[in-house]
């Protein structure tokens, strides 16, 4: 696929995205106004460290998910951060080399935080370079082709010129593109056409993306949290959310804190039918193939899977009893409400 047909198919969803319009495009005007600032050149060099955190967070950039994950190695050296940072939104410098030395300098500075903070600089001129983005880019059919031995700028510099073409070519800056190819992966919206039979319900997948959004973004209040930790590597912090596999993408993807274990989670959010077990085990198959290719992940580690519902099925759990290494979970969703006073009260 060229630029001409990744436009015609994003231009298609785009107006799908528009009648029901995710956070982060709700949410633009009022999170570049709060932080674009903070991040030029003449004031990035006196950036508070509460300030980066905020920003880091979901409910505040209302963008990314798992940047927060890296907040404490960012901000170890904060005179240093500050200064790479000063190097990071400097105009005047060539991008490829810049960014490079930026990632190489700074400890926990992967790719989606640095590209996160770039876009928010300058959303005319520079997109992210996430899982989410790149597994976009490739279902279009436009990822480039990088040269063996390439550096990471280079590199970049290579994907931000993808993102340029397509973000000049649609006429939306960056910050709505990047919301648009999130649409595009978690609706797969360039993939095959899916059966009647498969095609999930929207108001099941919103549902689904939301449960998926609580446990990321409340992860160390989830009891699975206590032995397991979202996988990330030293590039994305968000890699292990909605893993990117050659044959799909399960929801979220763990490590065991002490033991050489893997763990696949896939989300439901009903009671689900014994065909999730299926899909499960093809992603648990697709890990186990490729352990090699995750950071810090023995290649002798033992993978399973989660299966993670509101409810179970007889035909759920006559699927999952002949099956070793996954696990059911149902989840439970409680809403309280406490009288605050009476009216006379106030």
């Amino acid at each position: 696929m060229n630029i001409e047909s990744a436009v015609s198919e994003l231009t298609s969803a785009k107006s799908q995205m528009d009648d029901d319009p995710p956070d982060s495009i709700a949410g633009k005007d009022e999170v570049l106004n709060e932080y674009q600032p903070l991040f030029q050149p003449d004031e990035v060099a006196n950036l508070p460290e509460d300030r980066l955190t905020e920003f880091l967070r979901y409910e505040n950039n209302r963008h990314w998910t798992g940047l927060h994950r890296q907040e404490y190695r960012l901000t170890e050296d904060m005179d240093e951060l500050r200064g790479a940072l000063e190097m990071l939104v400097d105009e005047d410098k060539d991008l490829a080399p810049r960014v490079t030395e930026v990632k190489d300098s700074v400890d926990g500075m992967g790719k989606a935080t640095l590209s996160a903070i770039l876009l928010t600089a300058y959303p005319e001129k520079y997109g992210v370079w996430n899982n989410r983005s790149e597994e976009a880019l490739k279902q279009l059919g436009v990822w480039p082709e990088f040269e063996t031995g390439a550096e990471f700028g280079e590199r970049y510099a290579e994907v931000n010129a993808v993102l340029r073409d397509l973000s000049d070519e649609l006429e939306i800056d960056h910050w709505t593109l990047d919301a648009l190819l999130g649409y595009v992966v978690e609706n797969d919206l360039v993939l095959e056409e899916p059966t009647i039979e498969d095609a999930p319900q929207k108001s099941e997948f919103v549902k689904e993306k939301h449960l998926q959004q609580y446990l990321v973004n409340n992860w160390d209040h989830i009891q699975l949290s206590q032995d397991w930790q979202i996988y990330s590597d030293s590039d994305d912090p968000e890699a292990g959310v909605e893993f990117s596999t050659g044959v799909g993408r399960p929801d979220i993807l763990l490590t065991h804190k002490t033991d050489s274990r893997v763990c696949v989670v896939e989300l439901k959010k009903s009671d689900s039918s014994d065909r999730a077990v299926g899909q499960l085990l093809r992603y648990v198959g697709w890990v186990d193939e490729h352990l090699t290719d995750l950071e810090n992940v023995s290649e002798e580690a033992v993978v399973e899977g989660r299966l993670i519902v509101s409810g179970s099925t007889e035909k759920l759990d006559y699927a999952l009893s002949a099956v070793q290494d996954l696990t059911l979970h149902e989840y439970d969703v409680n809403v309280e409400l406490r009288a605050s006073g009476s009216v006379s009260d106030r």
